[in-house]
């Protein structure tokens, strides 16, 4: 079984019950959106890291304090949301030295401090291999989180920075969260999805075109790729966490790109545009691709 097929298992087994429980978006976006009062909506996700699928064993603990919180509070910046208060569960061999939990813990401690995150408990089992899991919890304006499900005909696709190679650079490891500018987004260009790239661009793309009930027309010259990377490994070569939005051809201005790449130091590309849906939910160049992303599961 794929990622793909038991988040669509769960989804149809438990999406059931959350009629009239205060959820605006249960499964199968990067975040949950529940009702939290009247001017905010409470958001939350949850992300595991384990050895051997997302780090090598001799990882430093440093880095994989900063990326287990980084990519939950990706999934924040995805909802052009705020994070506030984190849970952790932490799997570990008992042959792990204390001086390596001392030191990830210590490093989380200084991570979450920087984002303003609060570590409000979790829990501690043993295990064969490392696995750390992060819920984090957060907040959006009522009604303004964005989700990957409000693509439209005719919107323009955009990501932020480059795509690609991030484990041979070691990005995977070591990338910032676009939370101030996935706000910033929000408010200046008025998006209709966006969602993180963890994936890659052709799976997360996908995605995103098949919750929208749309095609997402990608061309693979404008695909902004890492140094010496081919357009395949930028596209599926996963663990980038950059933004994919979709912005209406209305409310882009080439001066407002310029403005957010100034801004934040960061490249802002439009690599395509939203069609009506087709046989498949994305296209590159016009083709579709028998390719996959990044495998997590």
């Amino acid at each position: 079984m794929r990622e793909q097929e038991l988040i669509t298992l769960a989804d149809s087994l438990f999406s059931g019950n959350i009629a009239g429980k205060g959820i605006s978006k249960g499964i199968g976006d990067d975040c949950a959106v529940l009702s939290y009062n009247g001017k905010w909506d409470l958001i939350a996700t949850c992300d595991t890291l384990s050895e051997n699928t997302h780090f090598l064993k001799g990882t430093p603990p440093e880095l994989l304090a900063h990326k287990l919180l980084a990519v939950n509070l990706s999934d924040v910046a995805a909802m052009a949301g705020i994070p506030l208060w984190g849970i952790l569960s932490l799997a570990a061999p008992k042959k792990l030295s204390p001086a390596f939990l001392t030191r990830f813990m210590t490093a989380l401690g200084k991570e979450a401090e920087k984002y303003k995150v609060s570590i409000v408990g979790g829990d501690t089992v043993r295990a064969d291999a490392l696995t750390l899991t992060l819920t984090l919890l957060g907040k959006v304006e009522k009604g303004r989180a964005l989700l990957r499900s409000n693509a439209k005909e005719g919107d323009l696709v955009l990501v932020t920075g480059l795509l690609g190679n991030t484990f041979s650079n070691g990005k995977h490891l070591d990338f910032e969260p676009r939370l101030k500018e996935a706000r910033w987004l929000r408010d200046k260009f008025s998006p209709t999805a966006m969602m993180d790239l963890s994936d890659g661009l052709f799976e997360d793309g996908s995605r995103m075109g098949r919750a929208s009930g749309a095609t997402l027309a990608i061309r693979g010259t404008e695909v902004p790729c890492a140094d010496h990377c081919a357009l395949k490994e930028a596209l599926t070569g996963g663990e980038d966490f950059e933004l994919l939005l979709t912005v209406p051809k209305s409310k882009f201005d080439e001066k407002l790109k310029r403005r957010f790449e100034k801004k934040f130091s960061l490249k802002l590309t439009v690599v395509g545009e939203v069609l009506k849906a087709g046989k498949h939910p994305l296209t590159i160049d016009g083709k579709a691709k028998k390719w996959s992303g990044y495998a997590h599961f």
